[in-house]
């Protein structure tokens, strides 16, 4: 398998460049108080709300929506995206998973990982809705993933801690770039640190007389490489003290919500390949769940209710009045308009991939790869693995 491509080609990088200063506009449901800078989405100061049901999408609204949620899902890589296919593909077999909804504790200095609790292999999570859809002025972050490590790659620089590959997609003209960077956890504290590059720099030398103009042009340019800052971090727009914050919340957001998979209601959706799962909070069941409406037909003709929650009442039998103690009920296996629909209750599930902690390798050009698992299989093994622990 190759390597991480950390030095692009100069029209690839210069591409790629023009459109970072869209890419950062994430705006994802974050709770921060933003600086407004221009060509950004300004968000406003905000103090920190309680959960509103009325602003969560339910059941209901989740069925309604499943094409536009794996429209993401389904789009291509493109080429030039800076990790690997393999890595694309397992990503994509694990499943993409969607917080109901993601929400970003923001704090603008130290951000530190809760190492108390586990740090998985693999996170994939949806940071799209229906709200963050490009504009011609822009972009917005779709994906947002980490990869364990055993040991960082030679290029960068050697930090202490857990190795991360961390990094977002971004659809455009139809295909999703993947860019990343590395990072480390620290064991004991959860500090993050931000690995520096071994970057290939152009140099641009203007001609000094008119017979190197007329040899070399008006300018030459040379090529050196130096230690420097992730190129994910770099932006027309914002420091790079800046952009570290804004990816050290995303990433111990993302984890807070990942290592609480296995607490959580999780809704399983699958076609052609592809796998979404959403995840719900088990105190948000009985709005989640609600719809009583949506109905299915088995296959006899039968008309059958889907999953929903009931709450506690009363029911009489003669002269004697019982308890109901709220529950869910109906289908928790269906079809619905093609997809097929699994509802798994955390009190079913005996595991999660959130439990899973392997970390991954760079393979040597010369390595043995027959007793190693690809990323792009281990997807699926995790993915299939946790639909058997839920059968």
């Amino acid at each position: 398998m190759t390597t991480i491509i950390y030095s692009l080609v100069d029209k690839v990088r210069s591409f790629i460049n023009k459109l970072f200063k869209h890419f950062r506009t994430t705006e994802v449901k974050l709770e921060i108080p933003a600086v407004v800078k221009p060509n950004l989405v300004a968000m406003e100061p905000r103090q920190p709300r309680k959960y509103d049901k009325e602003k969560q999408q339910d059941f209901a609204d989740l069925l309604d929506r499943l094409e536009h949620t794996f429209n993401n899902v389904k789009l291509p890589t493109m080429s030039g995206s800076w990790i690997p296919k393999d890595s694309v593909v397992g990503l994509k077999k694990l499943g993409v998973h969607v917080p109901n909804p993601f929400l970003v504790s923001w704090d603008d200095k130290t951000k530190v990982v809760d190492v108390t609790k586990p740090l998985p292999a693999i996170m994939c999570i949806s940071a799209s809705c229906e709200e963050t859809i490009n504009t011609k002025k822009k972009f917005f972050a779709k994906f947002v993933f980490a990869i364990k490590m055993k040991k960082l790659p030679w290029h960068v620089s050697q930090a202490s801690g857990v190795p991360y590959q961390f990094g977002m997609s971004f659809d455009y003209r139809g295909k999703l770039l993947w860019i990343n960077m590395y990072i480390t956890v620290n064991r004991k504290t959860g500090v993050i640190s931000f690995c520096d590059e071994l970057r290939t720099i152009a140099h641009t030398v203007p001609a000094k007389n008119p017979n190197s103009r007329k040899a070399n042009g008006q300018s030459s340019v040379f090529y050196k490489k130096s230690w420097s800052p992730a190129e994910y971090l770099e932006d027309d727009e914002k420091s790079i003290a800046e952009c570290k914050v804004i990816a050290q919340n995303y990433f111990v957001a993302a984890h807070d919500w990942w290592s609480e998979r296995e607490n959580r209601w999780n809704v399983i959706v699958k076609k052609n390949g592809d796998r979404v799962t959403f995840g719900v909070n088990n105190d948000q069941t009985p709005y989640y769940f609600k719809d009583r409406d949506k109905s299915i037909r088995t296959p006899s003709g039968q008309a059958k209710k889907i999953v929903h929650y009931v709450k506690e009442h009363e029911r009489k039998y003669g002269d004697k009045t019982t308890v109901v103690k709220e529950h869910i009920r109906g289908l928790q296996e269906f079809e619905w308009a093609g997809y097929e629909c699994h509802v798994v209750s955390p009190r079913l599930q005996a595991g999660t991939a959130a439990t899973f902690t392997a970390a991954s390798a760079m393979l040597e050009d010369d390595q043995d790869t027959s007793d190693l698992i690809y990323l792009s299989k281990l997807g699926k093994i995790l993915a299939d693995n946790e639909e058997r622990q839920a059968a």
